[in-house]
């Protein structure tokens, strides 16, 4: 087959490979589930998969399991619940993890297969494992974000919180109110703990199972700080208060260290954009005179 057949068939299938594996595995956007969550059009799948989380259930997967190991499939689940995806992304995943390998060996083949060259094929297999792993990089990618969302938006959830007990709220009556109202990524966490408590769950262990479902060190603080002033009868608006307090302090903290680390990020650019332009206009006199006089 001429070069000319690979290229088109490169060009023709790939684009429509990808299109068809797409819409075929699409996940659902965490805003739209949060959204559904809100407006409580999805209550029963929130109850049913909080009460799956707490009794360590994954949906149905069939034989897509064999796609990822027993570890990485606990991971992925974990990711895809800090990013607020539905439960049954898991299967779409592991999916795209079978059928997007085959997709770029295939086509990578069909282009590289009259070569001989081994970086060639080398960059194929390079190809294949990166098609691979991508839904775990998706996942773990989705759940940073979330993550770093979420650390910045705990103080202002401590606040409202505070604001709630100060009008006289009780603290599950606070907590369910600012899971229902707050916009960020911690309203659809914090709803999911209500739903636990209200299907039965213990109150200590659905805060612990709220921080180990995110795995951020300052909610778990949070978290065991609310245990401890349950089970040694310190007032709860006191506890929070001092908690956002502290929260606003670290979120000013880490905001100064990210600013510190600026002019050092803005070097490389610098020294790869703006010298080199620097150069030629200062030397560029210097060797035409240069040449002029030889």
């Amino acid at each position: 087959m001429p070069p000319a057949m690979y290229l088109f068939l490169a060009v023709i299938l790939l684009p429509a490979g990808l299109f068809a594996m797409a819409r075929a595995f699409e996940l659902v956007p965490a805003g739209r589930i949060d959204e559904r969550r809100r407006l409580g059009r999805v209550e029963h799948h929130s109850a049913g998969q909080a009460s799956g989380a707490a009794a360590g259930v994954r949906p149905a997967l069939g034989v897509w399991r064999r796609a990822a190991s027993a570890k990485a499939l606990a991971t992925m689940e974990k990711n895809l619940s800090v990013a607020g995806q539905p439960i049954d992304a898991l299967r779409k995943l592991l999916k795209i993890k079978v059928f997007a390998p085959l997709l770029v060996g295939g086509l990578g083949f069909l282009v590289v297969s009259g070569s001989s060259n081994r970086m060639v094929w080398a960059g194929l297999a390079f190809g294949i494992v990166v098609a691979y792993r991508y839904p775990d990089i998706y996942c773990s990618s989705r759940a940073t974000e979330k993550k770093a969302a979420m650390v910045g938006s705990l103080p202002d959830v401590l606040d409202q919180l505070t604001i709630a007990l100060d009008a006289g709220m009780s603290f599950e009556g606070a907590f369910a109110r600012v899971g229902a109202t707050h916009q960020g990524p911690l309203g659809p966490q914090i709803m999911r703990t209500v739903q636990d408590m209200a299907v039965g769950m213990p109150r200590r262990e659905a805060y612990l199972a709220l921080a180990a479902r995110n795995d951020i060190a300052d909610l778990s603080q949070l978290m065991r700080a609310l245990v401890q002033s349950e089970e040694f009868g310190v007032p709860i608006a006191q506890v929070v208060r001092l908690q956002a307090d502290e929260m606003r302090d670290k979120r000013r903290q880490r905001a100064a260290a990210k600013a510190q680390t600026v002019p050092l990020k803005l070097m490389f650019p610098m020294m790869a954009c703006l010298l080199p332009v620097m150069f030629i206009i200062l030397l560029t006199p210097a060797v035409v005179n240069i040449g002029e006089m030889l």
